[in-house]
């Protein structure tokens, strides 16, 4: 995970932020029922020690009272043993498009939370220890799939489901973007989610 550290510490504020009044007015045919859901998946085939990244852009305001997201990997044939991972990491970009390393993994760059203060590591011990420098600003998820691939592949499928309760407040022109990348026994990775959302009525 070296390398989405080393972006994540160069990176720069660039995401924008949420400008008051951004709100637009729905139509009548949007505005009669405000609470909605959207279903939306995606499959990276033989990810093997790469990255990829989803995004698109919010129309209408909205709030994200739920988010439900399924993620999974299975491997591809069983001539290789050992670990394999896979991130997968989903987010909130104000106002822009996202932005991602140039690297293979494509990691996406978070701007620096300016509510807590940078992370400390305390390692008596000499480990290895590999850490984000700080928090990231409008990160709505992060799972790391991990598993061992024996010989024969028996149980290596690794897969997990999240309920997450953003509440957050999405205006027109943020987008939502999503990432999965991977390293060890080649294989393929899916996520599926489901959006509950709420549009803003204006006035």
């Amino acid at each position: 995970m070296r390398g989405r550290r080393e972006f994540i510490r160069g990176s720069s504020v660039v995401l924008g932020a949420v400008t008051a009044g951004s709100v637009t007015r729905l139509n009548a045919a949007a505005a009669s029922d405000p609470r909605k859901s959207a279903i939306f998946g995606w499959e990276v085939s033989n990810i093997n020690n790469n990255g990829a990244n989803i995004f698109f852009q919010i129309i209408y305001g909205l709030t994200l009272p739920s988010l439900d997201i399924d993620v999974a990997f299975v491997i591809t044939s069983t001539s290789a043993e050992g670990p394999a991972q896979v991130l997968c990491t989903a987010g909130i970009s104000r106002g822009a498009p996202p932005t991602f390393s140039s690297g293979p993994q494509g990691f996406p760059g978070f701007p620096k939370s300016p509510e807590f203060g940078d992370a400390k590591v305390s390692n008596p011990n000499n480990l290895n220890v590999g850490f984000d420098p700080y928090l990231g600003l409008d990160g709505l998820y992060e799972c790391i799939l991990k598993t061992w691939i024996p010989p024969d592949g028996t149980a290596s499928a690794t897969s997990r489901n999240i309920h997450l309760q953003p509440q957050v407040v999405l205006n027109p022109g943020d987008f939502l973007f999503f990432h999965m990348d991977h390293s060890g026994v080649p294989g393929d990775a899916e996520m599926q989610m489901v959006l509950g959302y709420t549009l803003l009525l204006t006035s």
